[in-house]
């Protein structure tokens, strides 16, 4: 008997969600989709992410002049498998409120011009381009 469901958006997905549901591990060997938007007022950076649908978002990576500087969270939290950046309650949903994507620099020099990157990095270890 083929198993089939109508909800999952495509082939991929319906086929990661049996693995998880068989063993709760998910095989991921795609990126996570890059942050975007990055405003960096005064020490303060802030960015948008997309999802990462196959394995969900661990952590970013902030660097400063093509330097690491920080990573966040420092650690991620979740009772129910893999760390994960935005933390989960028994559902698949995320506690509430929702974490900030923000993060200051507070060794930055007042009048120095630096240049930031902000980088995804999903429950694989995939670090978004």
């Amino acid at each position: 008997m083929q198993e089939s469901s109508v909800w999952l958006p495509n082939q991929a997905i319906a086929e990661a969600w049996v693995q998880y549901v068989r063993d709760t591990a998910v095989t991921d060997v795609t990126r996570p989709p890059a942050p975007r938007n990055l405003q960096v007022k005064g020490n303060e950076l802030t960015w948008e992410a997309m999802a990462d649908v196959e394995s969900g978002l661990a952590h970013f990576i902030i660097e400063r002049d093509g330097r690491f500087l920080a990573t966040v969270p420092e650690s991620g939290k979740n009772p129910y498998g893999r760390p994960i950046f935005q933390n989960l309650q028994y559902s698949d949903t995320p506690s509430q409120p929702l974490v900030p994507m923000r993060f200051t620099d507070a060794q930055a020099e007042s009048g120095q011009r630096y240049r930031y990157r902000v980088i995804a990095v999903n429950t694989e270890g995939l670090r978004s381009q």
